[in-house]
């Protein structure tokens, strides 16, 4: 069976309706002293939040338009490993990670990351997606990101989203400078449910929403599991993320944020 049928089979036989649950149960029935216990309603986020990837966009944002083109260049040849079944994920993901982040200061990492998550984000960020999220919160779920993208820039996006949680790949600081490795696993796949379980242990998951193959165990853990069930996007996605990639746009938004 392919994949995306078998999603579509899992969430087909259950359905999230959140107006239902909402009538159920009011926010304020929940004490503040039982937040752990509140079920838990997981979000993958590129193509799942967002109608595109942030992780490449990020790498975008911090190299530069001809910085990226070159560093892109030079990981050809593990792109097509892996494609090939040389390499694992993880190994693509960390190689990625050295040639495009290794060296960087903290502090630079850091101030990037927070200035990519206030600029990019609002225009990348799916509105249907944003606004079952905010559901979520407004029957007072415990709502989490989980994600392979890296936890920093997505920490501060969580912020103006309202989230508390955040689970994600991890990057390595040592010494104040980035090392260009992950700091533990690459959040995908089984490494997604993983992560929820170890932060939230049997805390019913009540809903996960996902788009590919790295959220299938997480979306087969949950209650109600929702396979590409967000559409909203930009018209002109594509002119939009030409003038992200190739235009000046991303520097200018840098230079007034920094």
């Amino acid at each position: 069976m392919s994949f995306r049928r078998e999603m579509r089979e899992l969430t087909g036989t259950k359905v999230t309706n959140l107006c239902k649950r909402s009538a159920m149960r009011e926010p304020d029935t929940i004490p503040l002293d039982k937040k752990d216990n509140r079920p838990i309603a997981a979000f993958d986020v590129d193509g799942t939040l967002t109608w595109a990837d942030s992780f490449v966009l990020f790498l975008r944002f911090v190299a530069g338009r001809f910085g990226f083109v070159v560093k892109m260049v030079q990981l050809m040849p593990i792109f097509l490993a892996y494609r090939l079944g040389g390499v694992p994920r993880s190994a693509v993901k960390e190689k990625t990670l050295h040639v495009f982040l290794a060296g960087m200061s903290a502090e630079a990492y850091l101030a990037r990351c927070r200035a990519f998550a206030q600029t990019i984000y609002p225009i990348i960020a799916r509105p249907d997606a944003v606004a079952r999220l905010r559901a979520h919160l407004g029957v007072r779920d415990q709502v989490a990101l989980v994600s392979a993208s890296l936890r920093d820039y997505l920490v501060a996006w969580a912020e103006e989203l309202g989230v508390d949680h955040v689970l994600a790949s991890e990057v390595e600081i040592v010494d104040g400078r980035l090392t260009g490795r992950l700091s533990g696993d690459n959040c995908w796949g089984p490494g997604k449910l993983a992560a929820i379980q170890a932060n939230f242990g049997a805390t019913p998951l009540v809903a996960a929403y996902g788009d590919s193959r790295g959220d299938k165990e997480m979306l087969a853990a949950a209650q109600n599991p929702s396979f590409r069930i967000f559409e909203e996007a930009p018209r002109n996605r594509i002119l939009q993320l030409f003038s992200l990639y190739a235009g000046n746009h991303m520097e200018l938004r840098l230079t007034n944020r920094l």
